[in-house]
């Protein structure tokens, strides 16, 4: 049986968005789906947070698939690297990279800067990550006022097996946008 583990994103809970919308769907084709609410979704701490949906790896196997968006694609693929997690299939949704807060730091969310820092600033082994064999895709939107679409681009294709799907007018897959739904989700 097919599971997911939907990761929420930054100050949200899992009752909001189309990732709520996206378990409903999964569940109603008879998947387990888990999307946990993440601790200090406003002030996230990514060891903390690694720490706590670490409880699903130890039935991760290839019946497993991953969806995270924003900065919860830096904990995606962590959980990845570190679990050793191999053979799935994940899905990253305006996903940070480790520069941006470099460029958040003038523009956007100063107030947060520093919370979000460490964060933004994971360092991932793409080397160690490329030798588990997962399939990735990767939903960009050339409008997203946070993530960089070139920046984004050229730094998650060191992925060895990614496929970036373009939107446009998406902005940041978020209800400031009025996505509710991802219908093109569920294609990948």
């Amino acid at each position: 049986m097919k599971k997911y583990l939907i990761l929420n994103w930054w100050g949200w809970s899992s009752k909001d968005g189309w990732k709520s919308w996206l378990k409903i769907e999964l569940e109603s084709k008879a998947y387990e789906v888990f999307l946990p609410n993440l601790p200090n979704s406003n002030n996230p701490i990514l060891e903390e947070q690694l720490d706590y949906i670490n409880v699903y790896a130890w039935d991760f196997d290839e019946d497993w698939n991953i969806v995270g968006h924003s900065l919860w694609c830096q904990l995606a693929l962590k959980f990845i690297e570190e679990n050793k997690i191999s053979n799935n299939n994940i899905i990253l949704v305006a996903p940070s990279y480790p520069w941006l807060a470099m460029e958040l730091e003038e523009e956007k969310f100063w107030d947060k800067f520093f919370t979000l820092e460490k964060y933004y600033n994971t360092e991932l082994n793409f080397e160690k990550i490329n030798k588990l064999n997962n399939n990735y895709t990767i939903f960009l939107s050339h409008d997203d006022p946070y993530i960089n679409f070139d920046n984004a681009k050229k730094y998650y294709s060191q992925l060895k097996k990614v496929n970036f799907v373009e939107f446009k007018n998406k902005w940041h897959f978020n209800r400031t946008a009025w996505v509710n739904e991802l219908k093109e989700i569920l294609d990948y």
